[in-house]
């Protein structure tokens, strides 16, 4: 339901005190699934009413052997006007997903 604040996620400070940060970067063609794909992995499917502008961020924690980790997922928007941000969403990525029309 657009406008209802009861299902924002609140802020988990924990998810800011990790060990390491990696970052990935979720990358297609407007409308192929991406934000879907993020909301179904971190958010257990709460759906998103609005597509994304320009970039969402989603923050998520993970333990690999005793470290925490701190996994930042940008999900970008595949409407052609943002192509030109893209490259400035690259730097530093650890690795990136590439989402595609049947994919999902």
């Amino acid at each position: 339901m657009a406008g209802d604040v009861s299902s924002i996620p609140e802020l988990d400070q924990k998810k800011y005190d990790a060990d390491e940060q990696v970052k990935i970067i979720c990358l297609g063609d407007s409308a192929v699934g991406k934000s879907k794909l993020m909301e179904r992995f971190l958010m257990d499917d709460r759906p998103q009413q609005l597509s994304t502008y320009a970039l969402t961020l989603y923050k998520h924690t993970a333990t690999v052997g005793n470290k925490t980790v701190a996994v930042d997922f940008w999900d970008t928007a595949g409407q052609e006007r943002f192509q030109n941000m893209h490259p400035s969403y690259y730097h530093k990525a650890h690795a990136c997903i590439m989402v595609r029309p049947g994919s999902l």
